[in-house]
């Protein structure tokens, strides 16, 4: 029997069913329609990616258009590119059938006679522009070879030109004369280094109880080893004195420069009869000097020395300390997991490759590079004219300080190293150029196998500024052109430091030349009980403290360069603008000599500018109390306004040199005194500096003070040698790595034009009314590949 009350609970239990279904329901609903939503906005998102409308139609979006910019690689058939494989063999072979060269296999001895270094020996610039300008005769291709002759006596290095190659007819002309560069006056190279290190074995073994308790039970010559590239070998050409210093191993078996000891000696190496070799001038945390390795140790065994003791365990930390890879103990950065900005090519490439000849956007320029000196660009022309004959890389200089013992007073002279890095892997791929770069080989020869070896150097590819290059808004309108420009960087490695070398071409006719120094510091020693120092226990006058036993050495970087400019012809002239501030009257005297001010003039105090014409051979450095512009003009061309037609040279930030006329340096690399130095032309002045001079300083045989001989500068074929640079005091923050510092200079137009010179490029435009608008040219949308590889051409 069913009751009323029964009644009323089934219909509650119904309700109560009914109702549990319906939000059930209402959530399914609303997860679906999440779902939904989210498959819609993935499928929309996708479709924006990889798709675009045209009309009513969805196409599907494809990999970016991959176009060749490389027509051809034929380095031989071009005055200016780099040699090639081929011709350094070449050349290596007649070197060894004219008997100026005893073997082709790896040199053992310094009683040999070997090739150091083999690079590009450029063509006379006057018969180079009778080739490119009147269809005259190709005047061939020739190499410039360093050979140490240790087999001669007595010994000595001598200079070659060979060529013209890739026929039979090369010939060998001796550039410089038999005995000319003394032997010891050569840079070190591997053989060298070898019998180095054999003539500290002794010591070594000698001093193994005050290592082994100095530094943490090291072990000589597992845990560590001697680096001998202590600033110059000596102050006359005659005299070989080799500064050593040890310290623990480092990367691909090198010394950790970072982690020097404070146990250094020197070696007297002169010629090549090694057994006559022998050490002496030993110190130990600063205190000596010992005159051997004998004395050091007896003192040390009687406690009448200071004494450091490393931490236990210190030496195999060092690695972790400066290995450049990211702290495992710290958090990541928010968002560091997704991949950053990057560029890419959505319609091709717009240069091409040609052999060694670059174009652009109206720019055209020869490439080419040297293992000593670096990259150089050859007849750069803008829009048909020629602006530059020669902008080259040329010596960089690094001037440390520090309370080293064996490092005090190192100055390094890089050309002398090579700036050209012979490391296998040269191009860090995403690092230093982008993904669609085009990238290059250049040669280099090793001293150490005597065979020539092929490196990816050089990186070529358009840039985005992401910036305007010029813009306008007004009430009418809103115009402006996106910064876009063509880059060829040379990233390198000599020693501790890395250096990127590049040039940029703009669409305006501008063209900077930029470097970037970074790598890791080069360190001395920190002592903590260092009479030297006060109470202060973080810093000397050398530098800062930066880790437990690590001092960063101050030092400066200067960057010298060749500019050989050509505006229009090889009748140039070189004129300085100086920016005055002073009387009316003195303004208008600049050009007519007036008595009275005119009487609108508001002030009596105003800007103005006064032109000077250098009549000869000079070296100018900047200051910010007398403002310079530096020009080169043409007297002969005009533009539409009737001025001279010219090029600025403009250097930025830049540092000056701090060594005084007293410093013995100085003269060997008197380059660095001058910011910009104006000389005429010459076949016999290629360099800023000679490779040998650092280890001649009392009579350096090649250097710019040389070159400033008071000549007569007034429409000639001038070059103008720039210098920047800049100071670094090390800080913690270069552990473990050093982070990009830059330098350079811009050559700017300066009234070269009739007007701004880019109103022929497709720019941004459009009217305030919306009724007139342009803009650049539009690609398909497309996408860039994930892993496309560099330059398959190459």
């Amino acid at each position: 029997m069913v009751t009323e009350s029964s009644k009323k609970t089934t219909l509650a239990d119904r309700l109560k069913t009914v109702g549990c279904c319906q939000i059930i329901g209402a959530v399914i609903f609303a997860l679906g329609l999440v779902v939904g939503l989210v498959i819609g906005l993935y499928v929309h998102q996708n479709r924006i990616f990889q798709s675009h409308n045209i009309g009513s139609t969805v196409r599907p979006v494809s990999q970016c258009p991959s176009t060749n910019p490389v027509i051809h690689l034929d380095f031989e058939s071009s005055l200016f590119a780099p040699l090639t494989v081929r011709e350094m063999t070449q050349v290596a072979q007649i070197l060894l059938n004219e008997s100026i060269i005893m073997s082709l296999d790896e040199p053992t001895g310094l009683t040999q006679n070997f090739i150091t270094s083999m690079y590009l020996h450029p063509p006379l610039k006057a018969m180079a522009l009778k080739y490119l300008d009147d269809d005259g005769p190709n005047v061939g291709r020739y190499a410039k070879v360093h050979v140490q002759r240790g087999a001669t006596s007595p010994p000595d290095v001598m200079e070659y030109k060979v060529g013209p190659l890739g026929g039979n007819k090369a010939t060998i002309t001796p550039l410089t004369k038999a005995g000319d560069i003394h032997f010891n006056a050569r840079p070190y190279e591997k053989v060298e280094i070898a019998n180095l290190n054999n003539a500290i074995k002794k010591d070594m073994h000698i001093l193994a109880s005050l290592i082994a308790e100095s530094f943490d039970g090291a072990v000589y010559p597992r845990d560590i080893t001697a680096f001998f590239f202590n600033g110059a070998a000596g102050f006359r050409a005659e005299e070989r004195e080799t500064r050593f210093v040890i310290g623990f191993w480092g990367f691909e078996n090198k010394i950790d420069l970072f982690h020097l000891l404070p146990l250094s000696g020197t070696i007297h190496s002169p010629g090549t009869d090694t057994s006559q070799w022998y050490t002496h001038t030993f110190y130990y945390l600063n205190q000596g000097p010992y005159k051997n390795a004998s004395e050091l140790m007896d003192s040390y065994r009687r406690n009448n020395i200071r004494k450091i003791k490393l931490s236990d365990g210190y030496k195999d930390t060092t690695r972790n300390r400066l290995f450049p890879k990211r702290d495992d103990r710290k958090p990541r950065r928010n968002f560091s997991h997704r991949q950053g900005s990057i560029s890419y090519q959505p319609d091709g490439a717009r240069y091409t490759i040609a052999g060694s000849k670059i174009s652009w956007m109206g720019w055209e320029f020869y490439l080419s590079a040297s293992q000593m000196r670096g990259l150089s660009l050859f007849d750069i022309r803008f829009k048909g004219d020629r602006v530059v004959y020669e902008l080259s890389s040329n010596e960089v200089v690094v001037t440390y300080a520090n309370d080293g013992s064996a490092q005090n007073g190192i100055i390094y002279t890089d050309a002398s190293f090579g700036l050209l890095s012979g490391h296998p892997v040269t191009i860090l791929r995403d690092v230093d150029c982008p993904q669609y770069a085009t990238v290059l080989n250049t040669t280099f020869w090793s001293s150490a196998t005597q065979k020539p070896g092929q490196y990816q150097s050089i990186c070529i590819f358009e840039a985005d500024g992401q910036e305007p290059l010029w813009r306008h808004n007004d009430d009418s309108f809103a115009a402006g052109l996106r910064n876009r420009y063509l880059v060829v960087r040379m990233p390198t490695a000599v020693g501790n430091y890395d250096y990127i070398f590049e040039y940029h071409f703009y669409l305006d006719g501008n063209l900077y030349t930029t470097v970037s120094a970074t790598g890791y510091i080069h360190t001395a020693f920190w002592d903590a009980h260092n009479p030297h120092i006060g109470n202060d226990k973080t810093k000397t006058p050398f530098g800062y403290r930066v880790s437990d036993y690590s001092m960063g050495a101050i030092h400066d970087h200067t960057f010298g360069f060749k500019v050989d400019m050509d505006v229009i012809s090889t009748s140039n002239t070189f004129k300085l603008i100086r920016w005055r501030a002073g009387s009316i009257l003195d303004a208008f005297k600049t050009q007519v000599d007036i008595q009275e001010q005119p009487p609108y003039f508001v002030y009596n105090q105003t800007r103005y500018i006064e032109w000077e014409t250098l009549q000869r051979e000079r070296g100018m450095k900047l200051s910010y109390d007398e403002q310079n512009v530096w020009i080169v003009v043409n007297d002969k061309e005009k533009n539409k306004w009737g001025v001279e037609r010219g090029y600025q040279i403009a250097p930025m930030k830049t540092a000056a040199q701090t060594l005084t006329e007293a410093h013995p340096a100085l003269s060997a690399l008197s380059f660095t005194k001058y910011h910009c130095a104006v000389t005429k032309r010459k076949e016999d002045e290629q360099y800023l500096t000679s490779t040998y001079d650092i280890n001649r300083m009392a009579n350096p045989k090649g250097h710019l003070d040389l070159m400033l001989d008071n000549e007569s500068i007034i429409d000639q074929d001038l070059v103008t040698w720039v210098t920047v640079g800049f100071v670094h005091v090390p800080t913690s923050e270069d552990v473990p790595m050093t982070t990009s510092v830059k330098t350079g200079f811009l050559l700017r137009p300066f009234n070269f034009f009739d007007n701004t010179a880019v109103f022929d490029m497709p720019e941004y435009y459009e009217s305030a009314d919306h009724k007139d608008y342009t803009h650049e040219p539009e690609a398909e949308a497309c996408y860039e590949a994930k892993y496309r590889k560099f330059c398959k051409y190459c």
